[in-house]
């Protein structure tokens, strides 16, 4: 352990103390890219900054599977430094890039999976980029979208336009979005084959027999406040018992869709996941886990500093600064 790392590991205790007090980090991950991808927004986290931040984390802090750090919370036993990974989606790059840099630091980490894109399928973010990706066109016409004309000439004016795309799809109602982004692929790609992006039933029943956690992530990914109640019940719960089937158990905690408290998942919400049984809940909104908080809105931290040291800090101070995260609240 070098100077530097020792006293890390000392601010780290001050900042983040165990016990009664103790809070808990979560980190969020989506894609783990083998390499930096072009068309990723800047903050994406490829496979060599993957690999320092896990080094550092491992490292700097303790870090727990998410049930287990839970139920230390709970019980008010939670160490100093008390870290948790998660990752959102099911992309299969977590597989196969993420799970070996983890076992090489002997860390545990939770997948929150939407079962509708298993094996063959394209979440809606990424038929929006890969048909972009693969389209040999000068401009797109989407005024139907209300965007006009859309230059996507290069690389960087295919991002520009891969945004101002899913900022006015994210929210459409699901149907709506999905012919959206279907319309969108018969536009710019027509003659390209889907790629394969998500992870299989096997690598998610493997990813459970190594000791991961697999949660609930909703099937087909939508935002819940935008969807009526009944729709996201029986989303909810078909991804439920369909994870189920893959490892044997029903999945215990479960990650929001978007996950920004308020504007994508509301109280109601909240109240319909402890109806189906899941016993706690994360969502996007950053800040760190306390005794005091609710298990059903735990907040997370998204990390994508090229730094190690600098990443320590910024989780440090997130753990300092984040003791009242945002939540959503209504009647219990």
């Amino acid at each position: 352990m070098t100077v530097a790392s020792t006293l890390l590991r000392a601010a780290g205790g001050w900042v983040s103390p165990g016990g009664p007090t103790g809070k808990l980090t979560i980190l969020t991950y989506h894609r783990v890219p083998s390499g930096v991808d072009p068309l990723l927004s800047n903050d994406q986290v490829d496979a060599a900054k993957f690999a320092k931040h896990m080094a550092a984390i491992a490292d700097c802090f303790n870090v727990l599977p998410l049930p287990q750090a839970l139920n230390h919370l709970d019980q008010g036993t939670l160490p100093s430094r008390a870290l948790s990974i998660t990752f959102d989606d099911g992309y299969q790059d977590n597989y196969t890039t993420a799970l070996p840099i983890l076992k090489r630091h002997g860390l545990k980490a939770t997948f929150f999976v939407c079962s509708g894109y298993l094996n063959n399928g394209l979440m809606f973010n990424d038929v929006i980029l890969e048909s972009l990706r693969a389209c040999q066109a000068k401009e797109l016409d989407l005024s139907w979208l209300g965007l006009g004309l859309l230059p996507v000439y290069d690389l960087a004016a295919k991002r520009q336009a891969s945004q101002k795309i899913l900022d006015t799809v994210k929210y459409l109602p699901f149907n709506e979005r999905e012919h959206a982004c279907d319309r969108l692929w018969q536009i710019a790609s027509p003659s390209e084959a889907r790629p394969q992006l998500m992870m299989t039933d096997e690598q998610i029943r493997d990813l459970a027999a190594q000791g991961m956690t697999i949660g609930g992530h909703t099937h087909t990914h939508p935002i819940l406040s935008r969807v009526d109640l009944d729709s996201a019940r029986q989303d909810i719960a078909l991804n439920r018992r369909l994870l189920a089937g893959l490892i044997g158990h029903e999945p215990t905690i479960f990650a929001y869709p978007n996950g920004r408290p308020v504007r994508d998942y509301g109280h109601e919400h909240v109240k319909l996941l402890k109806e189906l049984g899941y016993q706690s809940a994360v969502s996007t909104a950053w800040g760190v886990a306390m005794k005091h908080g609710d298990r059903f809105q735990l907040p997370r931290f998204s990390p994508w500093d090229d730094d190690p040291k600098r990443l320590v800090m910024r989780l440090f101070k997130n753990a300092m600064n984040g003791q009242n995260p945002l939540v959503a609240t209504g009647a219990s």
